[in-house]
């Protein structure tokens, strides 16, 4: 789900993107004096999100003072370490600053950012992209709705029309029966029962139910409009497989076309579930 905020407190600008993922994918840039905040940037945003590529972008202003400061205790216990050592194994060399400069953590970057203008900064800018990311959530919501209408009325169709052609189908079978078995004398109701079986394995009424009843929960769940995408995603393979299975089990031309009708739609419905929390 696409989206942008903006937060700016002190003398901290961030910026946040989102953009369509099927999971949750986080993405921080920031100046390297900031490092220290980056799980607590990564916290926040898993708090509010559960998919989408999130990308935040923490800047500061030009102006800013950066110092350097110098662990002098940790310095010395470094060069008297160093020292003892080389004395102890007796080792060539100086122990001179180019050796202390190695070792990092003896210096520490400070700047004027504080924690707290990077987290005001950070509030707003998430507020601001939950807003924008609800909004388009909400055209998605009534984009899939309609098309939930069309598959509703494309299986109230199917069942019509079944209703209306199974005694055609049942004539049908026992003329093909009949034809098959020619000069061979078989009972009238042994050719029935025979043709009800055949119909009965080509019935797709528990179809027709089963693709109801998922229909109803996807629309119980667009109604909720709260982290719905994983659950949307399920529901509409069990679509898929119900459709799948009436197309396998008609042989009718007008039922076989909304079946292409309706794997039409729901692939939409699940391209734009993909971009749903």
């Amino acid at each position: 789900m696409t989206g942008y905020g903006i937060g700016i407190a002190g003398n901290i600008k961030i910026e946040a993107r989102s953009f369509n993922h099927k999971h949750l994918d986080i993405q921080v840039k920031m100046p390297h004096v900031l490092y220290y905040c980056e799980n607590d940037i990564r916290k926040a945003v898993k708090a509010r999100f559960t998919r989408g590529h999130v990308e935040i972008s923490v800047n500061r202003a030009d102006t800013d003072v950066v110092r350097m400061k110098i662990n002098k205790p940790l310095a010395a216990e470094y060069y008297q370490a160093l020292v003892s050592l080389k004395e102890e194994l007796s080792l060539a060399g100086e122990i001179d600053i180019n050796v202390l400069a190695s070792y990092r953590d003896i210096f520490r970057v400070e700047d004027e950012s504080r924690v707290e203008d990077v987290n005001e900064a950070l509030g707003t800018a998430m507020q601001e992209l939950e807003r924008t990311r609800t909004e388009e959530g909400k055209n998605l919501i009534d984009d899939i709705s309609a098309r939930v209408r069309l598959l509703s009325k494309y299986i109230t169709d199917i069942g019509e029309k079944r209703n209306r052609t199974i005694g055609e189908t049942r004539q049908k079978l026992l003329d093909r029966l009949k034809e098959f078995l020619g000069n061979i004398i078989m009972d009238e109701a042994r050719l029935v029962q025979e043709a009800a079986v055949l119909i009965e394995r080509a019935d797709i009424t528990e179809e027709i139910v089963r693709f109801n009843s998922h229909v109803g929960h996807v629309e119980n769940l667009l109604k909720t409009g709260d982290d719905i995408g994983k659950k949307l995603d399920f529901l509409t393979q069990e679509l898929r497989r119900e459709v799948n299975t009436i197309g396998s089990k008609t042989n009718d031309i007008e039922i076989a076309n909304y079946v292409i009708e309706m794997k039409h739609e729901i692939e939409k419905i699940k391209e734009q579930i993909q971009n749903l929390q």
